[in-house]
Order: C-alpha cells, then structure tokens, then sequence
C-alpha cells in the first residue's frame, strides 16, 4: 500500500507538471484557453492513461480536473464545466479500450487510432450539447475536432514510445563491466539531425512572402531521413521537432492561419507515422527473411555436410569389399592357371583376370568421383595438381599454374570438396573445349574464400553458359553454401576470326564462398 501510494504521488507530480507545461505551449500557440486545454493536456492524459495500470487513473483524473478548476478560478472566462465532463466521459471509454491493447504495433497502434478518435468525438458533442443550451459560446465543432486529433497523433504515439523504451526492453544491470565500456555517440547523426531542425526554423521564418506557402512542404524531409533510419518511431520524432518548429515560427497568427497549421501537423503527423510504419515493416520483413536464408543457408551446408560423409564412408566400403573380392577373384584364376593347363582353361583364366582388373579400375574411377581420395590424403593443393595429371594437361599443351593463398583458418571438409569439384570440372571442361594454352588458378582466403579460374582459350557464348550440367551443378552448390558464382568468357568466332565482344579471349569463373 504504501509503495503504491508514493508511485501515485510521484506519477501525479510528474502528470501536473507535465499537464501545465503543455497547457502554456498550447494556449502560447491557440490563444484560447479552453482550447489549449484540448489541444495537448488531453491528448497527454490520454496517453498515460492507455499506458498505465487502471489503478492509477483515479490519481490523474483528479490532477487533472484539479488543474481545470484551478485554471477557471484564475481566467475567469473558462468554460470548464463542458471540460469536465468531457474529461469524465473518456474514463469509461478508454476502460474498454484498455482492454484490447495489447499484442503487437499494429494492433496498439489502432487501438490508439480509435481512442483518439473516440475521444475527440466526445469532445465534440459535449461542446455541442452545451452550446445548444446556450451554456457556452466556444469555437466550431470542427475546430474542436480538429485540435483533439492533432494532439492525439501528437502525443499519444509519443507516450507509447516512452512506455515501450522504459517498460518494454530488457535493461541490463549497471556493473563495472558495462561502466566500463565506452560511450559510443553518433556525432554524424546528431549533426545531422540538428542540422535539419535549425533549417526547418530558417525556413519557416525567413522565407519571402510569396514562398511561405512551401515552407510546409520542407517539413518533409527530415520525416522522410528519420522515417528511413528509426521507422515509424523515427518519423514521429520528425514531426515533433517539425511541430516545434511550425509552432515557433508561427505563433502570431490569424484563426484561418491557425487552422491550416493544425491541418498541416495532422497531416504530417499522421503521414509520418504511415510512413515509418511501412519502413519499418520492410525491414522487419528484410530482417526476418535474412533469418530465414541464414537459417537455410546453415541446414543446407549441414546437407552437404552429410552427404560428404555418407560418400566417403560408402566408398571407404566399397573400396575395402571390391578390392578384396577382385583380389580373391585374381588369385583363383592364377591358381586356375596353374591347376589346369587345357587351352580352353587357359583361356577362361586369363578373361576373368582380365575382366577383375576392368571391374577394379571402372570401380576406382566411380570411388574417385564419389568421393576423392586423395582430398582425404593429401589435402586440396595436392588433389588439384593430381586431377590436372589425370588429365594429362601438360601433354595437351596446357600449362597450369596453380597459386594458392596462406591462411592460418583451416578449410571444413565440405568447402574443401567443393573446391576441389569446382576446380575438377573447370579443367575437364578446358581440356574438352577450350583449345586454351595456360590456365591459372587463384585461391585467397581472408575474410571470404575466392577462387578464381582463368584460361585464355576460346571461350563460350554468354547464352551457353550454364546449359551444361556441369557448371550448372557448380552455380547450384555455390549457392547453397550461401556464395556467389560469376562467369566472364569472351568468344572467339573460328568461323569469321572475330573476337566478340572484345578482342580478348579466354573465360575466367570466379567463386566467393563465406568462411564455415
């Protein structure tokens, strides 16, 4: 009880303040006491009360009905009877409305629409039906109106950005660790930001008569830079400093004049707000949908992972079982041999012998391309230079030259294997097609893995590209690791010696792939 008690007092003082500074500025820019009133405190009243437990509105009613009476006693002109019982009337209203808010922005940001909206419609009638009774002589019904959405999209917001700062984060405990982290201010952003209010002031003041009218439309550039960096809670910083702008460089002005301002901060107020809300539901989207593709790239490097392993230890097997079983088949035909001398045995002897060794180097060559062995043996280096051998390059005519980046990061076994599969079938395909005559191979590894592949023969037309399966099958796996694939070949037209489009040759195919 009694911590409740000092939270009310403490919150009462805070609303008083508060309540009053914004009754000055108001009734500093309206010029109508009564309006004031409607303009910001009970926008302000509005805000706190949506976001404050219902066990404290008594506490900031009575502060605030407090204030009106006091206020009628020292401006005798004060119609605050009406005020009353419209600031009476919201309780019930926002009670029902207290009971939707929650959830996400969205859902909060139209319960707020509908208490703004509700709220000034209350004002509206009440003003209405007591001026029918001749009670009271105050401004149009559409003024009134007017003013109590301006200072609900004013205010209102704002409260749920300080509710939402204060209440809504996790605040972490104040320990000598953080205190002793430094301080980081985004000096460019400050200047930034100050340097776009003191223009809007300039604008505001300075500009000839015949400009004055686009003074207002200046007063969308900071929402739109605020917008774009904050979201919507950006842009409705904007607006608040536009306002502040707006009603400091125009407090002296007519009752028409004051009524195209209010438009104008509705107007910017409101578009602010759609603004930032489409922003930053773009980038949540954006935000959620990186997840999304880290999360597909991890599982999709996790199946390749797999389906490494399940290669190796499939060709580890079937190594060990074909190897001896040809091994066995060998030494029964030798023994054959020996036993039987007819021709004919002979003969079967020698065919099956001859077909084991078939059967033996086929099923090297499938084990090799399931899952190269000497990757596992003597690392990529070393199985690039063993795949130009078995591709008898040098023979060709082709001369390799492999230089290959020192990194102390090791390489994970399925970058490895896809190196090493990229840079197979980029020299099967060179020594198939390309007629080239040197060939250099680039591998980096900094903050990213490159791989870079260049030959200087004819190349391919850019339509050709990847109709194969093999560089197909090479874009495709580079993308799911999450990497990037490029290929720049310039053709060379045997038919009419022609270089298109320039005159150089060769294809080079550039692979970045992130580090695991």
């Amino acid at each position: 009880m009694r911590q409740y008690l000092l939270t009310s007092l403490g919150g009462c003082l805070f609303f008083i303040c508060s309540w009053f500074c914004l009754w000055v500025i108001a009734f500093y820019f309206v010029g109508d006491p009564a309006l004031a009133i409607l303009l910001f405190p009970f926008s302000l009243r509005l805000g706190i009360t949506l976001h404050t437990a219902a066990r404290y509105w008594l506490f900031i009613y009575i502060a605030e009905w407090g204030l009106i009476v006091l206020l009628a006693k020292v401006l005798n002109d004060l119609p605050w009877w009406p005020i009353l019982i419209a600031s009476g009337l919201s309780w019930p209203l926002l009670w029902c409305l207290r009971r939707y808010y929650y959830g996400d922005q969205w859902r909060q940001l139209l319960v707020m629409a509908v208490s703004i909206i509700s709220t000034a419609t209350i004002n509206v009638v009440v003003v209405i039906v007591f001026s029918s009774i001749n009670l009271i002589s105050v401004s149009p019904a559409g003024m009134i109106f007017l003013i109590s959405i301006t200072g609900g999209l004013m205010l209102v917001p704002t409260c749920y950005l300080l509710w939402s700062f204060l209440f809504s984060r996790s605040w972490i405990p104040l320990t000598v660790a953080l205190i002793s982290r430094p301080l980081e201010l985004r000096y460019r952003d400050l200047c930034l930001y100050a340097l776009l209010f003191i223009a809007n002031i300039f604008l505001q003041i300075n500009l000839p008569e015949e400009l004055s009218r686009f003074a207002p439309f200046c007063l969308a550039i900071p929402i739109i830079v605020f917008a774009f960096r904050h979201g919507w809670q950006g842009a409705l910083l904007g607006t608040l400093l536009n306002s502040i702008a707006l009603i400091a460089a125009r407090s002296d002005v007519n009752n028409m004049e004051i009524t195209d301002l209010l438009l104008s901060l509705s107007a910017q107020s409101l578009t602010g707000i759609l603004l930032g809300l489409g922003i930053q539901r773009q980038r949540d989207l954006n935000r959620k949908l990186s997840a999304e593709l880290g999360k597909n790239h991890v599982l999709s490097r996790q199946l390749i992972k797999t389906e490494e392993s399940v290669r190796r230890d499939v060709a580890r097997e079937l190594h060990d079982e074909i190897g001896q079983n040809i091994t066995a088949i060998r030494m029964q035909a030798s023994i054959l041999k020996r036993v039987e001398t007819t021709p004919v045995t002979q003969q079967c002897a020698s065919t099956i012998e001859q077909l084991s060794l078939n059967v033996y180097d086929t099923a090297k060559g499938l084990l090799s391309r399931l899952r190269p062995k000497t990757l596992d043996d003597l690392g990529l280096a070393k199985a690039v230079e063993q795949v130009v051998c078995d591709l008898k390059l040098e023979d060709k005519g082709v001369d390799v030259a492999m230089a290959w980046g020192h990194s102390q990061q090791p390489l994970c076994d399925t970058t490895s294997v896809t190196l090493y599969r990229i840079c197979q079938e980029a020299l099967n395909n060179i020594a198939k097609y390309s007629h080239a005559t040197e060939v250099i191979i680039e591998l980096n590894i900094d903050q990213k893995i490159r791989l870079q592949i260049e030959d200087n023969g004819i190349g391919f037309k850019a339509e050709d590209a990847f109709k194969g399966f093999g560089l197909r099958g090479i874009r495709e796996r580079v993308e799911v690791l999450g990497g990037q694939c490029s290929i720049i070949s310039n053709h060379y037209d045997e038919s009419q010696h022609l270089v298109l489009p320039k005159q150089v040759t060769g294809t080079t195919l550039v692979i970045v792939l992130p580090l695991a």
